[in-house]
Order: structure tokens, then sequence, then C-alpha cells
């Protein structure tokens, strides 16, 4: 019984995650989504088995004293009360990670199809989104940026949608047999349709430096730029800063911010300031802002969790690429973590985790 509401509630996660931000909502003015409910069901189901799963977490053993390390860091700069939000988000990391061990021990498989639909869902979304609702400025009053005529659902934010779509392209196996399947062939053209029309230049850089790493053939490699230059110089020239391709603001404003983030907190990069707990220095606004902390992903990790937890989570991530059959997927997910805090996206975080166990079929 419990391996069957497993199943069910594993088919729910999977396309829960086409949705992105729109299964978002508030509770106490803290953030729930629907895909953490069903991440908790799933563990709370297999209860039992969880102490099993402790073993696994040998291979996180310094990333986990990288936590606790800056988690004393934590105690010491701010007030225990303001720390409990921060522990939450903590606790989800572990939720995730929790899962993927559960059902890597367990040997459960998710099914292709499921992950096709959630990629379907937000390519649908999306592409809806762009040609009905352009004007995704209204979204800057509920914490987003503010985006014109730029392919942004489900996501509120093009970078996102875009990773999450070359997340779900690269997952999908490249057969021959795929490319004689016209329902393949469609989606493939829809979904890197969506990806263009998101304007993400750092996506775009990520999928062409991922080529670059994993091809070994140079023909292919010319062929492929030509193609994706040629396909980036015909998108539709529509007002807006976010479609000028020359605008360097964006590029400076990240830097900067980046750099700023080292210079302010230079000496807590030893030992890092505990996850999540850079919201708590920002200034309360007059509107609600959802990003916080740096783009990096990498310097994200050094500032929370210092060099213990950077080190620990580049050994897992090591492991992970190391016995993983989605090898271009996840060099994508690491380059793309460069440009933006890809790698602690919950969305795509999960979605690189239950990859891991997707079979061909149904089984």
């Amino acid at each position: 019984m419990a391996s069957k509401i497993t199943k069910l509630f594993l088919t729910m996660l999977v396309i829960s995650l086409g949705f992105g931000q729109l299964l978002r909502f508030a509770m106490s003015g803290i953030p729930i989504y629907l895909h953490d409910l069903l991440v908790a069901a799933i563990l709370l189901t297999n209860v039992r088995s969880l102490p099993a799963v402790l073993k696994s977490f040998k291979v996180l053993k310094i990333f986990i004293l990288g936590i606790l390390v800056s988690s004393l860091s934590a105690l010491y700069l701010y007030p225990l009360s303001s720390l409990l939000v921060p522990s939450l988000y903590s606790l989800r990391l572990l939720s995730y990670l929790s899962l993927f061990f559960l059902l890597k021990n367990s040997n459960s498989k998710i099914s292709q199809n499921f992950f096709l639909a959630a990629s379907l869902i937000t390519t649908v979304i999306g592409l809806t989104q762009y040609l009905l609702l352009p004007d995704m400025r209204w979204a800057q009053y509920l914490g987003w940026d503010d985006h014109l005529n730029r392919l942004t659902l489900p996501h509120y934010d093009p970078t996102f949608t875009g990773v999450m779509l070359i997340l779900t392209l690269l997952t999908l196996p490249f057969t021959t047999h795929r490319y004689r399947n016209i329902r393949y062939s469609i989606y493939d053209i829809l979904i890197l349709l969506s990806i263009l029309l998101t304007y993400a230049r750092s996506v775009w850089l990520s999928i062409l430096m991922t080529i670059l790493t994993m091809s070994k053939s140079l023909k292919y490699i010319i062929i492929f730029t030509i193609i994706f230059v040629l396909a980036i110089v015909a998108l539709p020239d529509r007002f807006g800063e976010g479609t000028n391709l020359l605008r360097t603001y964006s590029i400076t404003s990240r830097v900067g911010s980046d750099l700023g983030y080292v210079k302010k907190y230079s000496w807590s990069l030893l030992t890092g300031r505990g996850l999540n707990t850079i919201i708590l220095d920002q200034k309360a606004g007059i509107l609600p802002n959802h990003a916080t902390g740096p783009n990096n992903s990498y310097l994200y990790l050094l500032v929370t969790t210092g060099i213990i937890g950077l080190l620990g989570w580049g050994i897992f991530m090591k492991s992970l690429y190391k016995d993983s059959v989605n090898k271009p997927m996840l060099t994508f997910f690491f380059i793309a973590s460069l440009f933006n805090n890809v790698m602690f996206y919950p969305f795509a975080l999960l979605w690189i985790l239950l990859a891991e166990l997707m079979v061909p079929n149904e089984a």
C-alpha cells in the first residue's frame, strides 16, 4: 500500500514541477509550494525507511559539517528568533536529499512520460503568457523583476524559466528513434522556441558552453553554433530593454552585486553565516523582493556555508555526476550556476535529483 501511495505522490511531484511558481502560496508569510508538501508526504509515508537513508548521507558528511559550523556562526550573528525561517529552508534542502537517497535505495523509478508531461506544461504556460500577456511588469508588486515582451512564466523570471526548459530538454534521451517520431520533433521545436523567447543570454551561453564541453565532434559544434546564432538573430525585435541583446546593465549589476557580497562578507567566507541567512541582512522595502543572495551559486555556498560547505557540496555533486546517465543535463546545471543561483533554485535542484531515477518507459 505504501509503495502505491509513494508512486502516486511521486507522479504528482514530477508533474507539479511543470507549473513552477504558479503553485506557490503563502502561510503566515512563509512561502509554501505544492512540491514541498508532496516531498514531505513521501517521506512520511516511508518514515520506517528513513533510518537506512542516513547511511547514504556519508557522502554529505563534509557538507553537513559546513552547515553545522555556519549554523554556530549564525547563532552568534543573529537573534535566535530570527533564524526560524532560514532553518526551514535548510530543512527543505535536507528533505530533498533524503527523498533522493530514499528513492535511490528503494530502486524506485519514474517514467519518462511524467517528465515529458511536466516539460510540456511549462512550455504551454510560457508560450501562452508570451502571446497573451507579454507585459509582466505588474509582477514587480509581487516581488519579482519586471519583464516586458519576454517568455517569463511559469517561474516569473525568464532566466529560471529558460533554465528549467533546458533541463527538461536534456533530461529526455536524444536517440535516433526520437528524431523519427513526429511527436518528439514538435516537442523539441516548441521548447527550443520557448528558450529563445526568454531572451536570457546567460541561459543561451550556458547551453552553448555545455555543447562545447560535451560534444566530441567539431562538425556538430560548428553546425549547432551557426543554427543557434541564426535563430537568435531571427528573434522578433520588440520593445523593451530585456529584448535588447546588447544590454550591459544586467551584466554589470550582477557582477557588481556579487563583488559587493565578497567585500561585505569577506571574513564570513571562511566559516559561512548559515544557510539562507543573507535575507536577514536586507532592509525591508515597500515592495516584497524574491531576489536574496549572490547570483553565483558557488559564491552563495561560500557566503552561507563557508569553505567546508562548498567543498562538501562539491564532493556530493561529483559523486552524482560520476554515476549519472544525464551528464549533459548536470553539466548545464553546473555551468548555469555560475551566472545564477540555479543550484539552489528548488525546482532545478529537485528536477536533477529526480531525473537520476528516470526510466525510458512506464515500469
